[in-house]
């Protein structure tokens, strides 16, 4: 089968790693994306059913035993940029997109030092374009190439590839597409990266634009699939997903004010750091807070909403380093935030803040042995704590509000 070729570009830096060769964007991220937002895909037909959707997640991307249908390959990778480069580090307000890129990625720096030598992973650019080569392999059905297309959509529509990809970066776009055939009902159009017309109508993320509105026709074609697939009522009527699942249990929203990325990332950053931090140097005497540490660190109240943006979550004070993290017995897992940030458009001078959230289940409920934990205490989170969180920062976002109640320098 003939390559088909897309243009690609990234929106955001991309935070993608060490590679020796020097390669900023490999194949083995995009597949990565791309098997995450299947799942999302598949999920609103398969419902809780882990089984069938790792079964059917296996059929499209391959496994042990079974080789990936679809073929990818990147034939001019995109270089990693020299530190130097991140000037966006040092402009004024520089800082809060420090704040996004968190402890993994940035160290902070002393104040006569250049801000770009507190990066400790190498990135590529934002706005570096690169081609992907895809092609499907002999005797693959039409159902798994067309689920592999919408997975890459998805991907670049709302996701990203990398480190801190929920906070902005990572950002793909594909803005071109030639040669080959494509599957089913996809078209060249149909495939491409959509501007802001389309996110400026989203209330939440569907799976049912252009040609993903076939998504449970393909679904039920795929050999794994149960005959009943197609005509099954939606699973997750009146419950929470478990995981990441479009539809329903999503919320979005589009902040106005166009501007560049690297604005926009202040913004988010700046609003961000407020949202979670909601109680201002004259409520605590110094430095802005959560009202979790003053009631849960330094108190004694074991709900800790906070948690509900993402675990674990260090703080310090002084010599006191104190955890709340997710823990299967001995076991510390993470649970990542279920709002996720983009700069979206395809004017690089006029892009706009997306934000979205996933509203499943914080923790699944069957599973006992999950719990939120601070030393030996218990702590509460709820699921009601997720919705109401993620809610009340989109809800500012869309009217183009801010959570900012201090100094700008704060």
């Amino acid at each position: 089968m003939p390559w088909t070729t897309l243009a690609l570009q990234t929106t955001t830096p991309v935070f993608n790693g060490h590679d020796d060769e020097g390669a900023g964007i490999r194949v083995p991220s995009l597949r990565g994306g791309m098997r995450y937002w299947f799942r999302a895909l598949a999920g609103t037909v398969v419902g809780d059913d882990l089984r069938l959707l790792a079964a059917l997640e296996h059929e499209v991307f391959g496994g042990t035993g079974h080789q990936s249908p679809v073929v990818l390959r990147i034939p001019d990778p995109p270089r990693t940029a020299d530190r130097a480069e991140a000037r966006f580090l040092g402009v004024k307000g520089g800082e809060h997109i420090q704040y996004l890129l968190g402890q993994g990625l940035y160290e902070r720096t002393p104040s006569k030092r250049p801000a770009h030598e507190g990066l400790t992973r190498s990135f590529v650019a934002a706005e570096t374009d690169f081609h992907l080569d895809l092609r499907f392999t002999p005797g693959t059905s039409e159902a798994a190439a067309s689920l592999a297309l919408a997975s890459l959509w998805l991907l670049c529509t709302y996701g990203g590839i990398g480190a801190r990809v929920r906070k902005g970066f990572g950002g793909l776009r594909i803005t071109g597409v030639s040669g080959g055939t494509l599957p089913g009902d996809w078209t060249p159009d149909d495939l491409l990266t959509p501007g802001l017309a389309y996110y400026e109508g989203l209330d939440r993320l569907t799976a049912d634009h252009g040609a993903l509105a076939r998504h449970r026709t393909w679904l039920a074609a795929l050999k794994a699939a149960p005959d009943d697939l197609a005509t099954r009522p939606d699973p997750w009527r009146g419950t929470r997903p478990t995981y990441p699942v479009l539809g329903q249990h999503t919320a979005a929203a589009l902040r106005p004010r166009p501007a560049t990325w690297p604005t926009l990332l202040i913004t988010a950053g700046k609003e961000w750091r407020h949202f979670r931090a909601s109680e201002g140097p004259s409520e605590t005497g110094g430095r802005i807070h959560t009202p979790e540490y003053r009631k849960v660190i330094r108190g004694n109240s074991d709900h800790f909403p906070l948690g509900a943006l993402g675990l674990p979550i260090t703080f310090y004070d002084g010599r006191n380093k104190d955890t709340v993290n997710v823990r299967n017995g001995a076991e510390h897992l993470r649970r990542a935030s279920p709002v996720w940030l983009r700069t979206v458009g395809t004017d690089r001078t006029r892009r706009q803040l997306f934000s979205f959230a996933f509203l499943g289940a914080f923790l699944p409920q069957d599973d006992k042995n999950l719990r939120v934990r601070l030393g030996e205490r218990t702590l509460q989170v709820t699921d009601q704590d997720l919705h109401d969180r993620a809610m009340a920062w989109l809800d500012t976002m869309r009217k183009g509000g801010t959570f900012v109640r201090t100094d700008p320098e704060q």
